[in-house]
């Protein structure tokens, strides 16, 4: 079957839609369980800044875990210096709770988590640290005395990339420990003058053997001389017969849709095109290709995903290009008025919303479907709220050819989001049976859950990125935020749901009804996801010396530990999947982003931070599904 291509020429705006460093070392623990309150004590290893430049130092750290039944997640942090920690540091203690408790299948609600530290410190990369001392008070284990660390927590579990380490190994010195680990890739590490040395080699000069480590799985071992159990990785992500049916049927549609759109496209007068869809028509060609290819291949949900990519950026363009005379004729408002008549956004998730109230979830894939549902629906009202905000920044615009740029990406944006809802509602029915749900599980606690966890991380990514910038800069935080939204739509959607949740909050915002838990929990996990998203380009796995003038990404700032984080998410949504399947559910919104990532991995840096934001989401809502079934610990024992 012949497909068409659409055609252009040059770019002006692309809208595919698809973060003071710390370480730590481990004394001593106290095994959970028998009730009351357990503890771990550890010394956090940090750097300051002396009269000759950085130098390590240690600090203890204690955390404690009681059991306080109910419902309720709760993460403290109590200090004994006056503002002794920030926001980075408690963005990591969150991340080590959600983290911890992800992968071991433990409750995530009934327990308080506190971590106590003296002195001052703040920084993300005592991440790894906190969550090893979470998990192993979870499972009643303890730990070395002699083994140290510094690294960052990824949600997925990998160790991120920390800074300062040579001086740091003062800092396990200080504490008396025989062994430092630090994340994968880091073994030459620059001291402040820019030279790199082999920290390997700066540990021997004072007895102590440093070693890199990829994973938390890595790092419990170490640290307890135990293996963290984790579900199977099989490399085998398939669907059913049933959902691999009606999905290629599905693929086809979207497919015969493109070339519809492609057609309307080219019959557009060239110097419309020629404007301003060159990046649009692009995306929409590649995504075109990519579907094709995993359908041959037989690999259909993520034919899916990259079918229904094409058709919402090429409807996108034809939206855009028809209604661009009216632009320049009639102004912004009249612009926005068409785009918005065309895509009819709001009623499509008003559809979508009360359909999805309608649903008696008894399966987990129903639950799947309500979450997937809810999640497309709050993305939905998001982008419509930052697509609001670009028609009024072009309606402020001193000229037309200045109002171009926002007003074209907020109709696009505006007409791709109304494509996702409609294949929402079509893949709604491909999620009908699987385990049952477990009754006395409460789907708002997991939400709650996740919320906290995304709101410690967006003020993480405020703190290490937004407020440096603007002191660097002489600019105001807002402006800092105003020009990330304007060059990142990532930013731009996730400062846009949290401003939704400020307002009104998710329930209030997805209309409430007998299932507004399940909505809690979709956008509580969209957050989540795109949250981490942001600190893993801006911090953790590129980095601002990675990043061009327009923030693409354009290397990475560990090539080991991209690669390992894509690696190991990979194979955890491998084995989320499996869990699933072993309990009868055909998790096909999960295996949809699989397939779809596995492609995009072999992209450049962008797709690959893409593909590891598919994995990351596909992961957690895998472990949701096996918590809200009760086996959240299958695979794990």
């Amino acid at each position: 079957m012949s497909r068409r291509r659409l055609a252009f020429v040059a770019p002006i705006v692309s809208c595919a839609l698809v973060l003071t460093s710390l370480g730590g070392a481990a004394t001593a623990s106290a095994p959970a369980g028998g009730g009351g309150e357990q503890r771990v004590n550890l010394v956090a290893l940090a750097t300051t800044q002396g009269p000759e430049g950085s130098v390590g130092l240690s600090s203890p750290v204690t955390i404690r875990l009681r059991k306080i039944g109910g419902d309720e997640f709760r993460v403290g942090f109590t200090e004994d210096e006056v503002a002794g920690t920030g926001d980075q540091w408690r963005a990591a203690g969150w991340n080590a709770a959600t983290v911890g408790t992800l992968l071991t299948g433990s409750d995530l609600g009934g327990y308080e988590i506190t971590f106590d530290l003296s002195g001052r410190i703040d920084g993300p990369s005592a991440g790894a640290l906190m969550t090893v001392g979470v998990i192993a008070l979870l499972r009643g284990q303890k730990v070395k005395k002699d083994v140290t660390m510094t690294g960052t927590i990824n949600p997925d579990g990998t160790v991120g990339p920390v800074g300062g380490i040579p001086y740091k190994v003062d800092g396990a010195v200080e504490a008396e420990k025989a062994r430092m680990l630090i994340p994968i890739g880091q073994r030459n590490s620059s001291l402040d003058s820019g030279e790199f040395v082999d920290v390997v080699d700066v540990g021997a000069a004072v007895d102590v053997e440093v070693t890199e480590v990829a994973d938390i799985y890595d790092v419990y071992e170490e640290f307890t001389g135990k293996p963290l159990p984790q579900p199977s990785a099989t490399g085998d992500v398939e669907l059913s017969p049933r959902a691999y049916d009606a999905l290629e049927s599905y693929v086809n549609e979207w497919l015969a849709e493109f070339d519809a759109q492609a057609g309307q496209f080219n019959a557009l007068d060239p110097s419309v095109q020629a404007l301003f869809l060159d990046s649009l028509a692009a995306d929409a060609n590649a995504a075109q290709q990519r579907a094709i290819s995993l359908s041959q291949q037989g690999l259909q949900a993520g034919a899916y995903v990259n079918a229904l990519e094409a058709a919402a950026l090429a409807r996108a363009a034809v939206t855009s290009g028809s209604a661009i005379q009216t632009l320049f004729t009639a102004g912004v408002d009249a612009f926005a008025a068409e785009v918005t008549a065309s895509g009819a956004v709001e009623a499509k998730v008003d559809s979508l919303i009360e359909r999805l109230k309608r649903e008696r979830p008894r399966t987990l894939g129903q639950v799947g479907g309500l979450i997937e549902g809810y999640g497309a629906a709050f993305d939905a009202l998001s982008v419509t709220f930052f697509a609001q905000d670009l028609f009024d920044q072009a309606n402020q615009a001193p000229t037309i050819d200045d109002a171009l740029g926002p007003a074209v990406t907020g109709a696009a944006l505006y007409d791709i989001v109304g494509t996702q809802v409609e294949a929402t509602e079509q893949l709604l029915e491909l999620s009908p049976g699987g385990a049952r749900l477990k009754q006395d599980v409460n789907p708002k606690q997991a939400a709650d859950f996740f919320r906290k966890a995304a709101e410690a991380n967006f003020q993480a990514f405020e703190t290490i990125i937004v407020e440096p910038e603007a002191a660097a800069s002489g600019v105001s935080t807002d402006q800092v935020r105003l020009f990330l939204a304007n060059q990142d739509i990532g930013y731009a959607l996730t400062q846009s749901s949290f401003q939704l949740l400020e307002n009104q909050g998710i329930e209030e915002t997805l209309g409430g009804g007998r299932n507004a838990a399940f909505g809690d929990l979709g956008g509580a996990v969209t957050l989540y996801v795109r949250a981490n998203s942001l600190l893993a380009k801006y911090y953790a796995l590129v980095g601002p010396a990675c990043l061009d003038e327009a923030l693409q990404p354009v290397c990475a700032s560990n090539e080991r530990a991209l690669t390992s984080a894509l690696d190991f998410a990979q194979q955890q949504v491998e084995g989320g999947v499996a869990t699933l399947r072993s309990k009868n559910v055909d998790p096909t919104f999960e295996v949809g982003a699989y397939e779809s990532a596995v492609v995009e991995r072999e992209g450049d840096i962008a797709d690959k931070l893409s593909a590891l934001e598919s994995f990351l989401g596909a992961f957690m809502k895998s472990r949701i599904l096996a918590y809200l079934g009760g086996f959240p610990k299958a695979g794990l024992e």
